[in-house]
């Protein structure tokens, strides 16, 4: 099954967005047990930077594995030419042994003839 490019920029664009949602979400959280003094406020700033630091390293993961999928197709559809033409010399190269099988074989039959 091979993916369009447009099926593969949806499938790198949509889950960065529901991350940015999701990041908005827990930072929304620990903003309100923050002020309030929760066991939160004494790590804000680390919950923040963890926060933010994983949403990069998963998106960054993300957009390369989609481009490695990519990459893949690309590369079959190399591989798939390649083999095509592989596989019409291979064919040519069978013929033309074929036809020269042909011709030993009538030469060989000419001299069994004659003898």
């Amino acid at each position: 099954m091979k993916l369009s490019k447009q099926s593969l920029i949806l499938a790198t664009i949509v889950p960065l967005i529901f991350g940015v949602i999701i990041l908005y979400n827990f930072m929304d959280a620990i903003n309100i047990l923050q002020p309030l003094g929760q066991s939160t406020a004494m790590i804000y700033n680390q919950l923040l930077i963890m926060g933010i630091i994983g949403f990069l390293a998963l998106a960054v993961y993300w957009c390369v594995m989609m481009y490695l999928i990519y990459l893949l197709q690309e590369n079959l559809l190399v591989l798939d030419s390649n083999l095509d033409k592989a596989a019409d010399i291979g064919a040519k190269h069978l013929s033309e042994s074929k036809n020269l099988l042909n011709q030993v074989i009538s030469i060989l039959k000419r001299y069994e003839t004659r003898q």
